[in-house]
């Protein structure tokens, strides 16, 4: 439920995309019909950028009642949370990556690889995907955590002094290659690149391009 009224929130920010995917799955299990039909759902998010974070706590605020709160709960709570506001961000990018299924050995396997994940391991998997610069390496990578914003991809914000985003440029790409059960293969886990377009012109906030 959290998830849902998350991603409710975040859809109304720009610099936040969702990719879906849906499949049937035949066979045992698949319900009456021999059917079932698996969505997936993969919110991804620009979390070094002001709107993000600013919906981020806003939404934190829902779960939390905020507007129900004592003044000086209210002073607790801006204060746990004034660190994601004024994160310092000069020099990395920040993308955040959820993911849900209907399908439960799908939300397993993809959970224990986000958990699992290391900066080494998943390095040569994960990209931002520049039109002027090409790709752009991962920096530095960090399991979900108990803040509710998924699993972190850390990238340079400037490579050879040139910003890896400007406001000339179409689209950004991040791509990321995740593991995915065929069901036609008798459940094997198969890679599969996860691609998600951001457009540029979508991402300014107050004037200014923020990501």
């Amino acid at each position: 439920m959290e998830f849902q009224k998350r991603q409710s929130h975040y859809k109304r920010v720009p610099v936040v995309a969702e990719p879906n995917a849906q499949y049937t799955l035949s066979g045992k299990g698949a319900g009456l019909q021999g059917e079932k039909e698996i969505s997936t759902s993969s919110p991804c998010a620009f979390f070094s950028a002001r709107p993000v974070r600013e919906a981020y706590v806003r939404m934190m605020q829902i779960l939390n009642k905020y507007d129900e709160m004592a003044p000086e709960q209210r002073l607790e709570f801006e204060s746990r949370f004034k660190r994601a506001l004024n994160l310092d961000v000069s020099d990395r990018v920040i993308i955040a990556l959820e993911f849900a299924s209907n399908d439960p050995d799908a939300n397993r396997e993809m959970k224990l690889f986000l958990a699992n994940a290391r900066t080494d391991t998943i390095k040569q998997n994960a990209y931002l995907i520049s039109q002027r610069l090409g790709r752009v390496s991962l920096r530095e990578y960090f399991p979900p955590s108990s803040d509710g914003t998924g699993a972190k991809f850390i990238f340079p914000r400037a490579l050879d002094g040139k910003p890896v985003i400007a406001t000339g440029d179409k689209e950004i790409r991040f791509e990321f290659e995740v593991p995915v059960i065929d069901r036609n293969a008798g459940g094997q886990t198969n890679r599969q690149k996860l691609l998600v377009n951001f457009k540029v012109d979508k991402m300014i906030y107050k004037g200014e391009l923020s990501y």
